[in-house]
Parts: C-alpha cells; sequence; structure tokens
C-alpha cells in the first residue's frame, strides 16, 4: 500500500540538524501529515521557483514508529534513526486539533529521546 496524505492535513513540523564531519551543521525543517499513516514527513523545498518535496520518512503505525525511535530493544530495534551523532530531531510542533494520535506520539517521543523540545497547539482549521 502507498503512504498518501492531503496537502491541507499539515499537523505540524519537525526540525532537523543534520552534521557532517567538516561541514557546518546544517538545520531544516520537515512538514508533518497525518494521511494513511501514523506519521509522514516530508522536507518540502523550493527549487528554481518550484514548489518541491521529498519523503523524508513515515511511520506507518505505532508498532513502526515505536522500531524507527529504537524503542523494541526486544526485536533488536534499538537504534533511533532521528537521534544519531549525523541526524538528529530537536523539536516537534504538533497541532492537537489536527493529529489524533498526539498523545501516542509524545508519549513515544518522551521515551526515545533524552533532549528533544515539544510544542503542542490547537489551531483549528480555517476555511
Amino acid at each position: 500500500m502507498s503512504v498518501n496524505w492531503n496537502w491541507k492535513d499539515k499537523v505540524g513540523t519537525m526540525t532537523v540538524v543534520q552534521s557532517h564531519p567538516g561541514e557546518e551543521d546544517r538545520t531544516f525543517e520537515i512538514s508533518l501529515y497525518q494521511g494513511n499513516a501514523f506519521l509522514i514527513m516530508l522536507h518540502e523545498y523550493q527549487e528554481d521557483g518550484q514548489d518541491m518535496y521529498s519523503m523524508y520518512s513515515f511511520f506507518a503505525d505505532k508498532q513502526h514508529a515505536k522500531n524507527c525511535l529504537g524503542l523494541n530493544k526486544k526485536q533488536d530495534f534499538g537504534d533511533n534513526f532521528l537521534d544519531t551523532p549525523y541526524n538528529k530531531a530537536t523539536k516537534f510542533r504538533i497541532n492537537k486539533k489536527k493529529y489524533r494520535y498526539t498523545k501516542d506520539l509524545i508519549a513515544l517521543l518522551a521515551e526515545a529521546f533524552d533532549s528533544i523540545d515539544i510544542e503542542i497547539f490547537a489551531e483549528e482549521e480555517t476555511a
């Protein structure tokens, strides 16, 4: 099954810092969507005046999120891909009015990270 989302259903953002030896750190924002998955993470940007995007990652369901965040050590998923020396999520900003898994995601993030900023806000959809 393919991952699908609606562009109007953005539920928040994630800030990521990428570090590479000999280079300056690069900070960028990832857009978060819900769609037909637990969480869809897209890098949206402009190139030559055109709106572009690339799939950064996704969590198919809550169990997949646990695996990706390194919270399933019994089945050998002990590494958090969002908390490595080269790629680190530093902040999640979630609209609890639009994202139905807010409580689950926040609990997983709190367990997976020793240090991360989490901002929860409530913004109604505009017509």
